[in-house]
């Protein structure tokens, strides 16, 4: 629907250059990320943000698209030469969903202005009927549903940094490869034994938020149920991915979460493999978790890394993908 209402509200406004941006939250703060672009003339497009390179150009450093985000009617305007640039804010509940950014020659009137408004509406339940099919209820990450379809785009991109030699061209962040991690929270069941399950699921929302704000706009977040959770990183080298990792175990350790105090979480994680199938990339990253659990608790392991140091037995040769497949179904049912 992106490239359907920067092209409505193109020919609305009679403008010459029309940008929606999603605003995500993260621990830089609120991002506006390119969804959808059109231009006069009839060129029109939906920006892959899978392989658009938005994390240097993400953060609110534009004053309009700041104002914006924040003006009680949701709109701002400039006149910029001999033209006029209109910002509108799609907002629900505690802040702003997205942004639609419109350059125009002159300065429409109030009837076309509210017509864009009205669009934006019907946007913004389109935006609350997705959510409603692709988000967990409880922490508003991705559910279980939405991951195959992620992991196989991700897995593509993972294929694609390899033809561009990652181990040589690092510096390339289209050749950095791409991970996938599953964490767990510590003792999750004991929290729920001793302060009940309102507590517990205020630990998982504070949980979610601060994974939003520890990984970036780019990456894929979900809830697999009960306590668990997957990410997606993409196009990170190795020492980053460890980083990236670490960083967030540290911020749920030092978090102090309300009436529970400390928490910690383990996790294992895996550089994606386009020669394995999804269930083996998860199953061994899985392995890599369980192997965190085991030996202590609240840290990270890479898979790879325990396999080469013989902490973890290497994988067999051939693998029954089905049986896999029900075993990691089952694991996360």
């Amino acid at each position: 629907m992106g490239e359907d209402l920067v092209q409505a509200a193109l020919q609305i406004l009679d403008a010459h250059t029309v940008i929606l941006y999603a605003v995500r939250n993260s621990h830089k703060g609120m991002l506006s990320i390119p969804e959808a672009w059109a231009v006069r003339g009839g060129l029109s497009s939906i920006i892959d943000t899978d392989n658009f390179d938005h994390d240097d150009y993400a953060l609110f450093a534009d004053p309009m698209l700041q104002v914006c985000s924040v003006s009680p009617d949701g709109i701002s305007a400039d006149n910029e030469g001999a033209g006029v640039r209109l910002v509108f804010s799609v907002n629900r509940g505690t802040g702003p969903q997205a942004v639609l950014d419109a350059q125009c020659d002159g300065e429409p009137g109030e009837a076309l202005i509210e017509s864009i408004r009205e669009l934006l509406s019907i946007y913004s339940e389109h935006l609350a009927l997705l959510d409603y099919a692709e988000l967990d209820t409880l922490t508003r990450l991705h559910n279980r549903k939405t991951f195959d379809e992620n992991f196989d785009r991700f897995i593509s991109i993972a294929g694609q940094a390899n033809r561009h030699d990652s181990g040589k061209r690092s510096d390339n962040k289209a050749a950095r490869p791409c991970w996938l991690g599953v964490l767990d929270i510590d003792k999750f069941k004991r929290i729920n034994d001793n302060f009940g399950h309102l507590f517990g699921d205020e630990v998982l929302l504070r949980l979610a938020e601060l994974m939003r704000k520890n990984f970036r706009a780019s990456d894929k977040l979900f809830r697999f149920g009960g306590e668990e959770f997957v990410v997606l990183l993409r196009h990170v080298t190795p020492e980053d991915a460890h980083q990236v990792f670490e960083r967030f175990r540290q911020a749920v350790e030092v978090y102090e979460f309300p009436q529970v105090g400390q928490v910690t979480c383990s996790m294992g994680y895996m550089q994606i493999d386009p020669s394995l199938t999804p269930a083996e990339i998860l199953g061994r990253a899985d392995e890599a978790l369980y192997f965190s659990k085991d030996n202590g608790r609240n840290q990270i392991n890479r898979y790879e890394s325990l396999v080469e140091n013989g902490l973890i037995a290497a994988p067999a040769a051939t693998v029954d993908n089905q049986d896999l497949q029900a075993d990691i179904d089952a694991l996360f049912d």
